[in-house]
């Protein structure tokens, strides 16, 4: 098999699901991912596939010319070898103005000590948190969310400047308890790197969507958001950051909050929702690009 993924490209988590697969079945299948959407691949692509075909169909040559995976980096802009070490984990830490100030949220290592804390985000269906950018929106790739985060009703969490450069390959899956005052709501989830050596930027690489229904009001529960997967390098100095908010329009129709009514555009039965996020013991992971 020769399996051809984007990073933006919808259908990504069903090509690796693939792979996952025809590896266990004793396959020996080819996986390439770069930047791009469904349909919309980079340069190069189709003579990849020309090769495939020589190779398979036509016998021309006896090996691919490429490794079992190769992956594009979104940051260094250069295609590496999966390379699935251990990445760090970091817990959410605020003092309850992650959503007031987009500077006061942080994302801590998994060892420091965390304090029992909770922010609560308003999400008003009549002015929702647009979709920018993403695999999801119908501006897909990289996009700037710098104005996005400012916003009150998005919270914002940020590590401190990197100490030293680290490589992140794998799913990001973030984890908190939440409650809120509907029978349903939506958690939109963007990770973003803050450059070191550019002011008002935050370049939004992976996002990921939780839909919420028919759940009991004001009740806490467990949730885990799984992102769209990413490979990209943070320098020396550069941040990592994770948005949260409760709508992205209009890739995700608007949760109206009650079961009855369908999530589509801002209508009157769309009602405004408090949505609490609980931060002890919430997480940010990063699952491995392959099952195993």
């Amino acid at each position: 098999l020769l399996l051809i993924g984007g990073w933006w490209d919808p259908h990504l988590k069903g090509i690796l699901d693939i792979f996952a697969k025809a590896k266990k079945a004793g396959g020996d299948p080819k996986l390439l991912i770069g930047p791009a959407t469904h349909l919309q691949w980079w340069e190069g692509a189709q003579r990849t596939q020309l090769h495939f075909f020589d190779s398979h169909l036509k016998g021309k040559d006896k090996e691919i010319h490429f490794p079992q995976i190769n992956l594009w980096n979104l940051t260094t802009k250069s295609w590496e070898l999966s390379d699935q070490n251990k990445t760090p984990t970091w817990n959410l830490c605020s003092e309850g103005l992650a959503a007031t100030s987009h500077l006061e949220g942080s994302l801590v290592p998994n060892s420091d000590l965390v304090a029992d804390s909770e922010v609560n985000l308003v999400h008003d269906p009549w002015r929702p948190v647009p979709a920018i950018g993403g695999h999801l929106s119908d501006t897909p790739g990289e996009a700037n969310r710098f104005n996005i985060d400012t916003r009150s009703d998005v919270a914002v969490f940020t590590t401190a400047p990197m100490s030293k450069e680290i490589r992140i390959e794998g799913i990001p899956t973030l984890n908190l308890h939440t409650k809120c005052d509907r029978e349903g709501f939506d958690l939109f989830v963007a990770l973003s790197i803050i450059p070191s050596d550019k002011k008002n930027t935050a370049t939004q690489l992976s996002t990921g969507v939780l839909r919420i229904s028919n759940f009991d009001k004001n009740r806490q529960a467990a949730r885990e958001i799984r992102l769209q997967p990413i490979l990209a390098t943070f320098k020396e100095g550069d941040r990592l950051r994770i948005s949260i908010s409760g709508s992205g329009w209009p890739a995700i129709g608007i949760n109206p909050g009650q079961s009855q009514y369908l999530c589509e555009g801002p209508s009157p039965h769309c009602l405004v929702t408090t949505i609490t996020l609980l931060l002890l013991n919430s997480k940010l992971k990063f699952e491995s690009l392959i099952s195993s």
